[in-house]
């Protein structure tokens, strides 16, 4: 047979023979390559307007192509690896029937190729059928103009080409090093030798304990978000490197001891599922440990952007008191000092003048600066840092303004105290430079008087204190003192009013103020609830896409894991249950094992997964508050509905690879 036909007709004969191995890595392939070329394309969609919301979209498209290419890399060399694990004992009777190493080598480039040339090509057909719907809802989540119209990206055609090329490139590379460093008796014993019982590794385990324990620590004792975003990636480090410890250490140490239960591991059931698991631990607790960690990922990036795009619109509500709203910022102590009555004139003359309807609704002053707390006192400082809180102070006034509530009746030195949202009895003592410290006494608030969050957007803890008019003009030469003139926080003015948004374009109205007698001021930002709205929820629904794209693939790489698991195991203990049933146990007893060890087995993960995302909560809700949410029993909702749902899936997912197991283990 002519040799040049003879290597490519083998190697798609091992492809189908195999194919219930190599459909669902081609399939994750086709996949993968298709998200690929989808955020590749949207990255570099033409003739977009250039605006913020758009430069958003290609932003988070340039996110999304870098975590699917490191993500492939890692997950395709995984699964390359698991798959020739299955075919060493094929591989390796080849060498033993006459073929060299260089010939296997050949039929594996052929393969490779044939499996490069589908995912490839599949994956770019799939990726440009599916390019535009997933434009539509982009555009959708992110409010945007829709974009009409079909293009081909020949630049995402050839990234995607580029990288899975080199992906498969490398895990052949990896295969021929693997089939040239064994012998073919290796390969044969390999493919069919069994694990030997694992040992009880003390040391993993107490590295596996303490490394999560810090991470859990970390998560649930941050205060900040400032410090959550510095703390975050390095507690995700340490719960991963405490799940995979705890996986191999801890479930042997469990399935040992359970065994030790003479009256627990001498029944039938607990019998085959306990020793079926303890001697195949040390390679299952590897994949259950990707498993848990993939699965971990999907929740806290879906929960926590379905969380910030529902806050949206609460989050806009607590910003805008009105749909039209002017903030400005300015030095109380210039010479001719910021007139707000002469601003507000300004604004509904220019809607009088244009015939737009107009009702105010509130206006106010306050003040923001930045603390560090050390023994009792605070320290003004310029620029945030994990341990930073921000004082907002404002006038008994104001307050009043901001809640609706009674105006308080207020001395010099005394103040409201509010933070974490409840009133606090303590007092506060301000260190600035040049001046002697200022000591504010706390009064009781009471429940008459609530919490001012209306215009709460900081990324840190936020103390906020109602006090004089005399107080606040000495907290704002305080803090000037100490920063200085230019670095010094400005005095902020927030007026709001309802108008039919339709008839306003912010910045034509702002161009057109006359600011005669308005006094001087340092900046202003007229913004109407739907203009800020419209880059907010672009901004939040970047994220939700974005997160729930990339939910979904790892997701599918967390199913295919469980479906090779599923498989191997099956495969595995076949002839170990024929063993048994051929000895006179009844398939039902083998039915109701083999349920057994599949429940713990694949189960443990996700149960492990939702005690990670309960721990990951405090951090997340801290972080989420950099985007302006601070609703709670929202993030929580879209948490438990997150895990709710996912647990929905993974069952099915179970359901359907553990009826392929049996029909394995029963054939």
């Amino acid at each position: 047979m002519n040799k040049s036909r003879f290597y490519p007709r083998m190697a798609l004969v091992n492809l189908a023979r195999n194919g219930q191995f190599y459909v669902p890595f081609l399939l994750t392939v086709i996949g993968t390559a298709a998200a690929y070329y989808i955020v590749l394309a949207l990255a570099a969609t033409p003739d977009l307007p250039r605006t913020t919301k758009y430069a958003y979209l290609s932003a988070f498209m340039n996110i999304g192509t870098v975590v699917i290419a490191v993500f492939t890399v890692i997950f395709l060399t995984y699964t390359n690896s698991f798959l020739m694990k299955r075919r060493k004992r094929e591989l390796g009777l080849y060498n033993i029937l006459g073929m060299g190493k260089r010939h296997i080598a050949v039929v594996l480039g052929f393969e490779m190729i044939y499996t490069a040339a589908a995912g490839i090509v599949g994956g770019v057909l799939l990726g440009m059928l599916l390019q535009k719907l997933v434009m539509l809802l982009l555009c959708r989540m992110m409010r945007m103009d829709i974009v009409y119209g079909f293009y081909i990206s020949i630049s995402a055609i050839a990234g995607t080409a580029v990288l899975f090329g080199a992906i498969l490139l490398f895990n052949l590379l990896l295969n021929l090093h693997r089939i040239r460093v064994q012998n073919p008796m290796e390969l044969l014993r390999e493919g069919s030798a069994g694990e030997r019982e694992p040992k009880t590794r003390v040391v993993t385990a107490v590295i596996g304990v303490l490394t999560l324990g810090a991470g859990y620590t970390i998560a649930v004792t941050t205060r900040s978000a400032m410090m959550a975003l510095g703390m975050y990636f390095i507690a995700v480090l340490l719960v991963i490197i405490g799940t995979y410890c705890l996986f191999t250490a801890v479930s042997i140490a469990v399935l040992k001891a359970l065994r030790a239960n003479r009256k627990f591991y001498y029944k039938t059931d607990h019998f085959i599922g306990v020793s079926g698991m303890l001697y195949r631990m040390k390679r299952n607790a590897v994949g259950l440990a990707n498993i848990c960690v993939l699965s971990t990922m999907v929740l806290v990036m879906v929960s926590g952007t379905l969380s910030l795009y529902m806050g949206s619109q609460t989050a806009l509500d607590e910003q805008f008191a009105g749909n039209l709203r002017a903030e400005v910022r300015y030095d109380p102590t210039e010479d001719t000092p910021f007139d707000p009555v002469a601003l507000s004139g300004a604004v509904t003359g220019q809607l009088e003048a244009r015939a737009i309807s107009f009702t105010p609704v509130a206006d106010y002053h306050y003040l923001s600066f930045n603390v560090d707390e050390s023994g009792g006192v605070l320290a003004v400082k310029k620029y945030l840092s994990g341990a930073s809180s921000m004082v907002c102070a404002m006038t008994s006034t104001d307050y009043a303004a901001v809640t609706g509530a009674e105006a308080p009746s207020l001395a010099d030195g005394q103040m409201l105290l509010f933070q974490n949202g409840s009133g606090q009895s303590r007092d506060l003592t301000f260190r600035f430079s040049g001046t002697d410290d200022l000591t504010l006494t706390a009064v009781e608030p009471g429940p008459q008087y609530p919490v001012p969050r209306a215009f709460q957007t900081s990324a840190v803890d936020v103390l906020y204190a109602v006090v004089s008019d005399g107080t606040l003009d000495a907290l704002y030469e305080g803090q000037r003192a100490t920063l200085g003139a230019e670095a010094a926080e400005p005095m902020q003015w927030s007026g709001f009013w309802n108008v039919d948004e339709s008839a306003v374009q912010p910045d034509d109205l702002e161009q057109s103020l006359d600011f005669t007698g308005t006094g001087s001021w340092k900046r202003l930002d007229l913004d109407t609830r739907d203009s800020f709205g419209e880059e907010y929820y672009s901004l939040n629904g970047g994220f939700f896409f974005l997160g729930v794209f990339l939910g979904i693939i790892f997701l599918m790489a967390a199913v295919l894991i469980i479906y090779y698991k599923q498989i191997s195991e099956g495969y595995e203990d076949r002839e170990r249950y024929l063993v048994m049933q051929k000895v006179g146990m009844e398939p039902r007893t083998v039915r109701r094992s083999v349920n057994a060890q599949l429940l713990v087995v694949f189960f443990a993960p996700l149960a492990v997964a939702a005690i990670h995302v309960a721990f990951d909560f405090s951090l997340m809700t801290r972080l989420l508050t950099l985007f302006s949410l601070h609703n709670g029993p929202l993030v929580l909702l879209c948490t438990a509905g997150t895990l709710a749902a996912f647990t929905v899936i993974y069952a099915l997912v179970y359901r359907a690879t553990a009826k392929a197991y049996y029909k394995l283990v029963r054939a």
